[in-house]
């Protein structure tokens, strides 16, 4: 599901911190763009600020589609605790009874 919004995440990437604007998300993963391309980061830690509370999770980076911007790289969860799962998923649910589309 889109973003409406242009919200900042912070990522762990080990010894060091990156920020991104997160475009999608899904229960299963989403979309973000880095100010600038990433050398070839493959996992990092994200906690996602949102209304039903703060969802940590561990996430693999994919490989970015030809057409994509440069910056632009998808994601999917690898690790997430059940409690940020069913807070992920409340947020998503409130963001469809809101109009954002599914």
């Amino acid at each position: 599901m889109r973003i409406p919004n242009d919200e900042r995440i912070t990522l762990n990437l080990g010894q060091k911190r990156a920020f991104a604007t997160l475009r999608t998300l899904s229960l299963t993963g989403g979309l973000v763009d880095f100010p600038a391309p990433m050398d070839e980061v493959t996992l990092a830690e994200v906690v996602l600020m949102t209304i039903s509370g703060p969802v940590k999770a561990l996430v693999e980076f994919m490989q970015a589609p030809r057409k994509s911007r440069p910056a632009s790289r998808p994601f999917r969860f690898i690790a997430i605790d059940d409690n940020d799962y069913q807070r992920l998923n409340s947020t998503l649910q409130l963001m469809i009874k809101q109009g954002f589309g599914a």
